[in-house]
């Protein structure tokens, strides 16, 4: 090949590879979401820095106040399943007293759970009953929160049913994921006298989430297309996997709060709207002519313990919560709702919620998680099965030249050459086999850092570890560097197979177009992810 010939080679590959990146933006672009995360401005006013919730001119028991006494229980939710609960009493408390159920979590179900609130809210003179959580059918890609209200519900009934609770004062404490089940429950049953909501989504799980995951990454130190690529996960419709329940319709359920509500976050969870839901709950139950809305922020996380993190086993409560949700409940009871608050109705440690919960969620192109999926595996499968269709085609070859190329003719002792020496032929082998074997390899090493670099992502995120300033960003930009890269080598080895695209047959044909197709979706994979977004 002559230099000019070279020079025109080298032209060609690179208009194609310019080609495909211009068409990999583009579809990057094309499947974005048609909504972005946006932070958070309008801040809620916090009247005062105490938390503390002291009714006006009503004596009331508080914490410590009387001994407790627990008691095992078994209730019984019908289909023949009975659920362990744990009963806790004040002993010696006078007259009817006001009761509290618990509703879990996601991250709670046993009846032992909640102990250190339940007791101390016991201590202060209120029944508590803590059953545990049946978790048949309840996993990552299911949950059925209406079954869950009426197991909730047969506990309610046996609650009320116990000697000394005040039928009237008796109502529910629920956290994180058990606030939507408290607000199903309350649709369909009246008799609810209040409802304590800590740590509660509000909004629905794919738009909650928006919130979570946009500030996960955000502290990780992610770069701004990574926390855009969490959009466009959120976007997706999940129903080849389950996963109903994100789509959850807390909007139409939030209006049965129509009783007195205490709504508590704590102002270091980054996984909930903590200023953004309490607004929205005021808001709603306003319409509903319910003023009851009584907010607070405490110093902890998301369990409404005293420290940062999702996952940190053995920290003590937030200071002031059990206090605060126990006069809260003796207020309520004392007909505090009606006669006033001697604190004010938004009060505790100032929140700042960073990013906002999303009014709508549309999908760009890729509109469903199924598809996702099958994009980001058809490159790898592709690649294994031109992998495999390779060995065939060179152990084949093999099999042909095991003489050395001799064909024994019958009857004759000379033997003559039909087919080209080996050293020929592996000309013509290598010619096809290296820009196939350097695209592969370029598009598994593409996927791996990719794929590896975002689960590095959510681990920080979801673990709250911050890796050194700058890391995630310089990680981001040497995933796009080999994305680039991976273009580039298509782009050579499309001129390649197609410049010796008659001598290419059988077997050796079959591989070169898996690997092709290998190449489509893997770019198609990488156009998703946003590392095309450069341009």
């Amino acid at each position: 090949m002559n230099r000019e010939d070279a020079m025109k080679r080298v032209v060609r590959i690179a208009g194609v590879a310019l080609v495909l990146l211009l068409i990999c933006a583009l579809l990057g672009w094309a499947m974005l979401p048609r909504w972005n995360n946006q932070p958070y401005t309008d801040h809620i006013g916090v009247t005062s820095a105490d938390p503390a919730i002291v009714p006006a001119n009503i004596a009331i028991a508080h914490e410590g106040q009387y001994q407790t006494r627990e008691t095992q229980l078994s209730i019984d939710v019908g289909d023949g399943e009975t659920l362990p609960a744990v009963l806790r009493e004040p002993i010696n408390a006078p007259g009817k007293r006001p009761a509290c159920l618990f509703i879990h979590g996601s991250g709670t179900s046993g009846a032992e759970d909640f102990g250190d609130i339940a007791n101390a809210m016991a201590s202060a003179g209120i029944v508590t009953l803590v059953p545990a959580k049946s978790n048949d059918d309840y996993t990552v890609f299911h949950r059925d929160y209406p079954r869950f209200a009426g197991e909730y519900s047969t506990a309610m009934d046996v609650l009320r049913g116990i000697d000394g609770v005040d039928q009237s004062n008796t109502g529910i404490y629920a956290e994180s994921e058990g606030t939507w089940i408290a607000t199903v429950l309350a649709s369909k049953r009246h008799d609810i006298a209040f409802a304590a909501l800590t740590s509660a989504p509000v909004f629905k799980g794919r738009e909650q989430m928006a919130v979570a995951m946009s500030t996960y990454a955000h502290e990780a130190g992610a770069p701004k297309p990574v926390i855009e690529d969490t959009m466009k996960l959120l976007s997706l419709d999940y129903k080849p996997f389950g996963f109903q329940y994100a789509d959850f319709d807390a909007d139409y359920y939030l209006k049965s709060l129509t009783m007195p509500v205490l709504v508590s976050y704590g102002v270091y969870d980054t996984a909930m709207p903590i200023e953004q839901g309490a607004q929205r709950i005021m808001r709603v139950a306003a319409r509903s002519g319910n003023k009851a809305v009584t907010v607070r922020y405490f110093a902890g996380n998301h369990q409404m313990r005293a420290g940062k993190g999702l996952f940190a086993p053995g920290l003590p409560l937030a200071d002031g919560y059990t206090q605060a949700l126990e006069n809260w409940v003796n207020g309520v009871a004392a007909g505090a709702s009606t006669s006033g608050w001697a604190t004010p109705q938004v009060a505790g440690v100032q929140p700042n919620q960073q990013y906002a919960a999303p009014s709508r969620t549309n999908s760009g192109i890729i509109g469903s998680l199924g598809v996702l999926v099958g994009v980001m595996l058809a490159g790898p499968i592709l690649l294994g099965a031109a992998l495999l269709l390779g060995l065939v085609a060179t152990l084949r070859a093999a099999w042909r030249e095991r003489d050395n190329g001799f064909v024994r003719m019958p009857g004759k002792r000379a033997a003559l050459y039909t087919v080209p020496p080996s050293h020929a032929r592996g000309t013509m082998s290598a010619s096809i086999t290296e820009p196939c074997w350097g695209l592969g390899v370029s598009l598994l090493t593409a996927s791996a850092l990719l794929y590896g670099y975002l689960a590095a992502v959510g681990a920080a995120a979801v673990f709250a570890m911050t890796p050194a300033p700058g890391l995630f960003d310089i990680g981001w930009h040497a995933v796009q560097v080999i994305a680039i890269l991976s273009v580039i080598i298509l782009a050579w080895s499309g001129e390649v197979m197609w410049s010796i695209r008659h001598s290419i047959t059988g077997l050796q044909r079959a591989t070169c177009w898996l690997v092709i197709a290998a190449a489509v979706f893997t770019l198609l994979s990488m156009a998703f992810w946003g590392l095309f977004g450069w341009a």
